[in-house]
């Protein structure tokens, strides 16, 4: 018997709409309804859509619209609310990235998700690019041996230009920060979801170039509970780094994720070993450059390898909702990066090192002060 088609709504109908529009026809759902709080947009998308029903109000929609799934894109402050609100009227939730402006929003809606016994998925589709889902592998297997250093730089630059697109951009009542929770979130979330969530951070945040309130360059220190060692560098006021590219070094070998590949460096010898066995005073073992096969996907379309598709998180979730297949970004590690990112954040501003878990009433405390102009 043929499977009923998944029925969503849409709450937040702006620049990343197509893409849900992508992986919402990638699995064949059908959108009921759209709500913006711009009348005239929620009036276009229905339009595009065969005249579905609009709203302004996403309670209102909720209360009159049965539907299955609700996708959340609105601007990151106010996704946590709305995805608490649609979890509670029986809805599974797809929210766009980071999940919150601040962690204790995100862990309210992990522990809806948890009361209602629904799917939370975050969009961190990065996670299923092939060149990280390969990365993941060769970690698991233990071929880079213990994790001892790692280096993540992000080139996001952005113009005057685009913070005039929207009111809300580049301010800490819009976003809650910069480049922290809108340009970098995906390379945060890769750190902890390869390596695991940090036990301590230092970094500066400053606003360097931009005409904005909130950070356009984050410099970090990292420390990981197993001794790790690492930095990250993001901005958006600077030009000629590479797009995104994260290294891991290990006892064993080295990794380096770049834009649709993975370099792969083996030691004859584990590093420890060696060290402790050589007879020689500045000996290292040999290296070797591991060809590593990329699986690529070539049915949906999109071009392969170098950045995540929203097609991949909705197949992902169909499976995970008809199926019972692991999401690929659930709720409870999709809000790691955003409790890095408000550490990050913490550090700048109190001068201090931050330990993790962040303490919530600090940061938001923190973060209301911004809002209010009193930092």
């Amino acid at each position: 018997m043929a499977q009923e088609p998944l029925k969503f709504v849409f709450i937040g109908l702006g620049t990343i709409y197509p893409s849900h529009v992508m992986g919402l026809e990638s699995i064949g759902g059908e959108l009921v309804a759209v709500c913006d709080i711009d009348p005239e947009v929620a009036k276009q998308r229905s339009a595009e859509r065969g005249g579905i029903p609009y709203y302004t109000d996403h309670k209102t929609m909720l209360a009159e619209v049965k539907a299955d799934v609700a996708s959340v894109m609105t601007p990151h402050p106010s996704h946590s609310p709305i995805a608490i609100d649609c979890l509670e009227a029986g809805l599974h939730v797809i929210c766009e990235k980071p999940m919150a402006d601040h962690i204790a929003a995100a862990d309210a809606a992990v522990e809806a998700a948890q009361r209602a016994g629904k799917l939370l998925a975050v969009n961190f589709q990065q996670r299923l690019r092939p060149e990280v889902i390969k990365a993941r592998e060769l970690l698991e297997a233990g071929e880079v041996g213990t994790i001892q250093y790692v280096h993540m730089i992000a080139d996001w630059p952005r113009t005057a230009v685009y913070f005039g697109l929207s009111n809300w951009r580049g301010t800490w009542t819009g976003e809650g920060a910069g480049v922290l929770l809108n340009q970098s979130p995906h390379d945060l979330d890769l750190l902890c979801y390869l390596i695991g969530m940090p036990a301590c951070v230092v970094a500066w945040t400053p606003t360097r170039f931009h005409k904005i309130e909130v950070e356009d360059t984050i410099h970090a220190m990292i420390e990981w509970p197993g001794g790790a060692f690492g930095f990250m560098h993001s901005s958006t006021a600077e030009v000629g780094h590479p797009a995104s590219q994260l290294e891991i070094l290990g006892t064993k070998g080295r990794i380096v994720i770049g834009k649709g590949e993975v370099q792969f460096t083996r030691l004859e010898q584990d590093a420890h070993e060696f060290m402790n066995a050589s007879r020689f005073p500045f000996a290292a073992p040999s290296r070797e450059v591991v060809p590593v096969e990329i699986t690529r996907k070539d049915d949906t379309g999109h071009p392969q390898g170098g950045i995540g598709h929203h097609v991949d998180i909705y197949q992902n979730f169909r499976a995970a909702l008809l199926d019972g297949a692991p999401l690929a970004a659930p709720g409870a590690s999709g809000r790691r990066s955003l409790e890095l990112a408000n550490g990050m954040t913490y550090s700048h501003f109190t001068g201090q090192a931050v330990e993790f878990p962040l303490d919530r009433a600090a940061y938001k405390a923190l973060l209301d002060e911004l809002r209010a102009g009193r930092r």
